[in-house]
């Protein structure tokens, strides 16, 4: 990581703007603020991504927030092909004043040079083969899948990729948790068991519809609850106890995946 930032400042002086991306599904906990302090001098347009996994009241409701800050945001789902548009639009409109100040030199507008960052896996590679319009960096679904910094040239950008980047602590309201739930950081190097803890309080809490219609189980308490989806599931070890590490790989899985539904694991009022 310090390698990453190390390279992100030695190259900051080639680019005109940053774009960072977050995950929409935990808006505060994938925003890197090593950035912010990067690139206070430079354009900067903040993408939220997956926006088809994420709470659509939730995301909207960071989108206004964003927006009554002055922070350029767009929220978007990269999967699809009609997120180039209002990304497209969004980067020209941060830009303008660069287009403006070539044309009252008489100049014909030169492409915009712009740095992607952002934490592992919220989608780097997968903007910049969209704004390409062709496959120029090579995509994965798992944290880290960047490893060095690559230009990539586009009609009107010039983008340049670079690894995902984190922060030394993320203790603080529990974003390691919260980024390890959505796939940004590798879910087996925190316990397994804390992790779908922790994440069927908050999913009860704040989603019991949706957990409810997903797995059809009542929920008394954590322990109870993983008990009775391992018997549901047929998660028994040999001597007929439940295998609740099983049981918590496949719920994570079903969260970080989509498949309870359209959740948003921090709340803008929390």
């Amino acid at each position: 990581m310090a390698k990453a930032i190390r390279e992100i400042k030695e190259k900051l002086n080639l680019v005109d703007m940053v774009i960072e991306l977050c995950d929409a599904r935990a808006p505060r906990a994938s925003i890197n603020p090593i950035v912010k302090e990067l690139v206070s001098n430079k354009y900067y347009l903040k993408v939220l991504t997956k926006i088809d996994l994420a709470d659509d009241l939730q995301s909207n409701l960071y989108k206004q927030k964003e927006e009554e800050k002055g922070t350029p945001c767009v929220f978007v789902n990269l999967n699809n092909k009609d997120s180039i548009k209002p990304i497209t639009a969004k980067i020209k409109e941060v830009a303008r004043p660069i287009i403006e100040k070539d044309l009252k030199r008489g100049l014909k507008p030169r492409n915009i040079r712009v740095m992607i960052v952002g934490i592992p896996n919220v989608g780097k590679s997968t903007l910049i083969n969209l704004l390409a319009k062709r496959k120029s960096a090579p995509v994965g679904n798992m944290p880290g899948f960047t490893r060095a910094q690559k230009w990539v040239h586009c009609d009107g950008f010039d983008l340049l990729d670079t690894p995902g980047i984190l922060w030394p602590n993320l203790t603080e309201n529990n974003s390691g948790i919260k980024l390890a739930l959505i796939g940004c950081i590798k879910d087996d190097i925190l316990p397994r068991l804390d992790l779908v803890k922790y994440a069927l309080e908050y999913l009860n809490n704040n989603y019991s519809e949706l957990l409810t219609k997903k797995y059809g189980i009542d929920f008394l308490d954590v322990n109870d609850y993983l008990d009775k989806f391992a018997v549901s599931k047929g998660h028994l070890l040999k001597n007929n106890e439940v295998d609740v590490e099983r049981s918590a790989s496949l719920i994570l899985n079903d969260l970080k995946n989509g498949r309870i539904g359209k959740i948003t694991i921090e709340k803008w009022e929390d």
